[in-house]
């Protein structure tokens, strides 16, 4: 059952005048929430409203829907999107309406099993739906009627526009003539239909309203009391209720579930009550009243709003205590936590090393001078409500303190002076060091290397300095810096650079002349063949053939390098006499013979009739002595090149012929 207990909203045309005996108001005795359910809910029973139903979120003129939320910006976003219903429920329905154009009776109930000359109060939770100014203001009015028709209450007003979508309770009060038990709730929309007049509904209710009443309890001053279980006093409840009745009825209630549901409680019928002890647990009370005759019917009473006792049990306060470890090593930080239970808000701790109180009164404790076999402990005091024996104490955790390893480790290496070229092998030697220990090599101080015993690089400069970071694999061994440090002596390489590769012509001699820097002590050419002094440091060279000639040069401190320069010797361009294509990999293609250094701009071959055989631009290429993929016959073939002579760089041409021999 859905309701909300706030203040209450009337509308503008409530009774004129004092209203009197409504203070107070009984539970609900018709409470329609139209449900809840996914997507919309059913049409509403015939009679109760004239509008026709629509099972959708956007209801035209003169229709309504039930829904539990709309979030598709109805009548180009003219409307609020809504998503739950009144109570914040996503799935609650409620009656969405678009007014009819002509006033209308939206809603018509009849609400029967009332009492006679009881004042009842009518109430139903509104929004106006319309989010855009200046539109038709809903304009509703309310009528409680006799079965005949006779009006025994009214009210009408606007219901206002707001800035975000807002729920209000609208209604009004009534009193039933002497032989009236049953009433018809009529609300009709005044307002024409169109451009706004559009409104949700929600949670209906008619409630018994009578006389206001005050509880209190002699030495309290709060409406929520918290008592110990141990407390023996007798709470003495009074109460002030409005005059009302001609005689009135007393009962005074017990919930033991929040206020769900309600007992009387057996012989507390006048307007005072002395509550005996109770086990601890939530108590609420609250006075029902009633005109005389009418006190045990739900519909024709009302009830005092209630006021809570809480009983709290005795607790038993306790702690333990937890340890980010009970073996450390010596010198280690060991951090200890209280676990407190029933401790209170705000309890106080004294932590105890061999029964002897250090630290604060924290939960927490941390100490780095623990000594092997001491005791930690801890004493709480709580401070929680009703505690009889607030002391309490913990666990006792022995604490392990394990002395640290002595390690140590020196390193080794392969040299100490090293070209910059040469690889260099480090190598660590542990004392102590555990079955497992792990190695961090450095140099000059950054890390370097990978977790091994050996450390090996080609990459180090003159001056480096290489240590070693050991942590043994033993309990409580601790990262050590090696007893030594090797500092590199790192010399540099010589730097050789050689001209471009050459061409000379046949006959043609060149001086090699490198660019040599660092300190050289000998310098060998390879091979020594064309050269004038193969230890010259730039000797003269007489080729026959094309030849690479390789520098290789050893400075003082013993550090090589070495470079390469091609010579290629040049000869007039000649052309073989013939060739046999026979397929015995002898001279089987007419060309230009790989030897000859030569670029050609255009090679051809013609027959005796002057018939283009062969054209290619490339030098490797060649005559295999076919035509369009057959044999030519055997014969005499005149052939043209077009060269780029390398010496000269001039464009050069020769003719000749060929035998081709089958």
């Amino acid at each position: 059952m859905k309701y909300v207990a706030i203040a209450l909203f009337l509308l503008s045309g409530y009774f004129s005048g004092a209203q009197t005996c409504t203070g107070g108001l009984g539970d609900p005795i018709v409470n329609f929430t139209f449900g809840a359910g996914p997507n919309y809910g059913p049409a509403l029973a015939p009679g109760i409203t004239n509008l026709q139903y629509f099972s959708g979120p956007c209801p035209m003129d003169g229709q309504y829907a039930i829904v539990n939320g709309i979030s598709n910006n109805c009548f180009n976003s003219t409307w609020f999107n809504v998503l739950t219903d009144h109570t914040g429920n996503g799935s609650g329905y409620f009656m969405l309406i678009n007014a009819s154009f002509e006033p209308s009776d939206f809603y018509v109930q009849t609400v029967t099993g009332l009492c006679e000359g009881t004042s009842y109060q009518f109430a139903a939770w509104i929004m106006n739906m319309v989010r855009v100014p200046n539109l038709i203001l809903p304009n509703i009015h309310i009528r409680i009627e006799k079965p005949d028709g006779t009006v025994l209450g009214d009210g009408r007003g606007d219901i206002p526009q707001a800035a975000t979508p807002t729920w209000k309770q609208y209604g009004i009060n009534f009193t039933t003539p002497p032989g009236v038990t049953s009433v018809v709730l009529r609300m009709t929309n005044n307002a024409p239909g169109g451009n706004g007049n559009d409104i949700a509904m929600d949670d209906i209710t008619f409630r018994a309203a009578g006389p206001s009443i005050a509880l209190q309890v002699a030495a309290f001053t709060s409406d929520t009391l918290s008592v110990c279980e141990t407390d023996t006093r007798v709470l003495s409840f009074s109460s002030v209720v409005e005059s009302c009745y001609a005689t009135t009825d007393y009962q005074w209630q017990q919930s033991t579930d929040g206020g769900r549901t309600w007992t009387d409680i057996p012989g507390a019928v006048t307007v005072t009550y002395d509550r005996n002890p109770t086990p601890a647990g939530t108590y609420l009370y609250r006075l029902k009243v009633a005109q005389t005759g009418n006190i045990n019917s739900s519909t024709c009473s009302i009830a005092s709003n209630p006021i809570k006792v809480v009983v709290n049990k005795t607790p038993v306060p306790g702690v333990a205590i937890t340890s980010s470890a009970t073996q450390v090593c010596a010198g280690v930080v060991a951090s200890f936590t209280a676990l407190p239970m029933e401790g209170g808000d705000s309890p106080l701790y004294q932590w105890m090393v061999n029964g002897a109180g250090v630290g604060t009164s924290d939960a927490t404790f941390s100490s780095s001078t623990l000594a092997d076999r001491d005791k930690v402990s801890c004493r709480m005091t709580s401070d929680a409500d009703c505690v009889t024996d607030p002391i309490a104490v913990s666990n006792i955790l022995v604490m392990a303190v394990v002395p640290d390893a002595v390690t140590g480790v020196s390193i080794t290496s392969s040299a100490t002076s090293i070209c910059s070229d040469s690889a260099v092998v480090f190598t660590a030697v542990p004392s102590n060091g555990g079955t497992a220990p792990s190695y961090q090599w450095t140099v000059n101080g950054v890390d370097a290397g990978v977790d091994n015993l050996v450390y090996s690089t080609s990459g180090l400069r003159d001056g480096d300095i290489v240590s070693c970071v050991m942590t043994g694999s033993e309990t409580c061994s601790f990262p050590v810096s090696s007893d030594n440090t090797i500092a590199m002596t790192v010399y540099p390489l010589p730097v050789i650079l050689l001209t471009a590769d050459t061409i000379i012509a046949a006959g043609s001699s060149l001086r090699l002349s490198p660019l040599i820097a660092g300190d050289i002590v000998d310098y060998q050419w390879s091979p020594a063949t064309g050269l004038d002094d193969a230890g010259l440091p730039a000797p003269l060279a007489l080729p026959v053939t094309t030849t690479t000639y390789t520098l290789r040069v050893d400075t003082r401190d013993g550090c090589k390098a070495s470079a390469s320069e091609t010579v290629n010797v040049f000869y007039d361009l000649l052309m073989p006499g013939g060739f046999t294509p026979n397929g015995d990999g002898k001279n089987d293609v007419f060309r230009v013979p790989p030897s000859v250094p030569v670029t050609i701009v255009r090679f051809l071959v013609y027959n005796r009739w002057g018939v283009r055989v062969f054209e290619t631009t490339n030098s490797s290429e060649g005559w295999d002595g076919s035509w369009g993929g057959r044999p030519q016959p055997a014969g005499v073939y005149v052939w043209e090149i077009e060269y780029a002579d390398p010496i000269t760089k001039r464009s050069e041409r020769k003719r000749g012929t060929v035998v081709l021999v089958r």
